[in-house]
């Protein structure tokens, strides 16, 4: 089974990798299949491995939203930021239930990563709110969550969870800001949606690696 696996996660990283040469083309439902390919076999590999309920979990809703994501308009794109919602809250669950809160409380960088967690979060929102309209409430929902998420990770004891954790707030947020504050001729949009997929599938890569070796 873990030669299967193994077999799984190469694909899943080649597939992912190959993803920056497909990501400047236009939306169609081939570049949808290759971007939703990636963190779908993340999800298998990670049950192969027999990794705990809501990894798995998180990794498919994660793949969801990369599928809703893949094409434009309003309605997907909160098709996207409720799948994506909602694996961070699996993700957080999952983090509560395999860590433990007093290694966070019990070093100094941990509660000043989980500080700076909140301060990002905070200065994200008030910077995307009146851009967002009356998509404010859902990204006040959203940056809540995911900084509840990476919080959540500062009590697992594996370093790698929080560093997956963190890539994925990154993400998120410069995700956020080429939606709410560039204009599609933003000379650094494209430069931005490079970094957001890179970001957003090395975090997941790393999560998913993390949490299998930290739970087998």
């Amino acid at each position: 089974m873990e030669i299967l696996a193994t077999i799984v996660l190469a694909f899943a990283v080649l597939i992912g990798l190959s993803y920056f040469a497909i990501l400047p083309k236009p939306a169609s439902h081939r570049r949808a299949l290759w971007k939703t390919l990636p963190v779908s076999l993340l999800a298998l590999y990670a049950l192969l491995m027999e990794a705990p309920d809501l990894l798995v979990l998180a990794l498919v809703l994660s793949a969801l939203g990369d599928a809703f994501l893949a094409y434009e308009g309003e309605k997907n794109f909160m098709g996207g930021l409720s799948s994506f919602l909602l694996a961070h809250i699996a993700y957080g669950v999952l983090f509560h239930e395999i860590g433990d809160f007093r290694i966070l409380t019990g070093e100094t960088w941990r509660l000043v990563a989980a500080g700076l967690a909140v301060v990002l979060a905070v200065v994200l929102v008030a910077y995307l709110w009146r851009p967002a309209g009356r998509l404010a409430p859902a990204v006040l929902a959203y940056a809540t969550a995911i900084a509840a998420m990476a919080i959540l990770s500062l009590g697992v004891p594996p370093v790698a969870v929080f560093a997956g954790a963190a890539l994925f707030l990154s993400s998120d947020a410069v995700l956020a800001i080429e939606t709410f504050r560039m204009e599609k001729s933003h000379p650094m949009r494209w430069l931005a949606a490079l970094y957001v997929w890179a970001s957003y599938f090395a975090a997941q890569v790393v999560l998913t690696l993390a949490v299998v070796a930290f739970a087998s």
